[in-house]
């Protein structure tokens, strides 16, 4: 969803879409869209996604870890975990963006108007207030619109922030919901056996292999790390890409 929309308010420019927090808004962020975007990384990069790991867990070059998996397994080795990766990535997805743009539309508006207010000067409280609080009114006829006034000076950086704590969020319920699996997949896809020697040959074989040999645990191991990561990660990229969309 787009988080702004190009509307002529007042002296033009670009006005925030108000949006809704109702469970019918946010079960139409967790669309077919975002599932489809999974599958789409899952058929197209997955053959990358296996050399990387190979090459990393075997702690050779990108050559050698090609030339290993064509030579043992052909073209397949670089498809190893290949189904399980339609199940992670629309999966993973599909929480990652609803998870951001239904923490973008928990109630703020009565502290975005305060700081507004705040960041006013004194003699300049009211229209300020009022500024911060009616809609914004399209075109010239007075028709109004629930086209919120964009913040400014305190406001503006207290919605900056906040945005980027619901993208570190959505980054670390993403991960959260998945990392399970993908301890499974890093073992598959990086597995220095081939053939009929590999053990972690599928998903479910993997997972009964690792329960069996190393508890629950396991599959958590790495798990810090990533969040680590994912959080100042999305707490970046998630912003930018809002503030880019009315460019795009």
């Amino acid at each position: 969803l787009r988080a702004q929309t190009r509307r002529g308010v007042g002296s033009g420019g670009w006005r925030p879409r108000a949006q809704s927090c109702s469970a019918a808004a946010i079960a139409r962020d967790f669309s077919l869209r975002r599932f489809l975007r999974g599958g789409c990384i899952a058929a197209l990069l997955h053959p990358l996604w296996v050399l990387k790991t190979h090459q990393q867990a075997q702690r050779i070059g990108a050559a050698e870890a090609a030339a290993g998996l064509l030579r043992a397994e052909g073209l397949r080795g670089f498809f190893r975990g290949y189904v399980s990766g339609f199940a992670r990535f629309p999966l993973a997805l599909g929480i990652f963006f609803t998870a951001y743009e239904a923490l973008k539309r928990l109630p703020s508006s009565a502290a975005t108007s305060a700081a507004a207010v705040a960041s006013a000067p004194a003699t300049d409280a009211t229209s300020a207030a009022a500024a911060a609080l009616a809609p914004a009114t399209v075109g010239g006829g007075g028709e109004s619109s629930s086209v919120a006034v964009a913040p400014s000076g305190a406001a503006s950086v207290q919605e900056l922030l906040a945005r980027a704590g619901c993208g570190a969020l959505a980054g670390v319920l993403c991960w959260t919901s998945i990392y399970p699996l993908d301890v499974v997949q890093s073992r598959m896809l990086g597995e220095a056996a081939y053939g009929s020697e590999r053990v972690y040959s599928s998903a479910l074989r993997s997972f009964k292999h690792i329960y069996r040999t190393e508890g629950l645990r396991s599959f958590a191991r790495g798990y810090s790390a990533v969040l680590l990561r994912s959080g100042p990660v999305n707490a970046v990229l998630l912003p930018v890409s809002d503030a880019a969309q009315p460019f795009a």
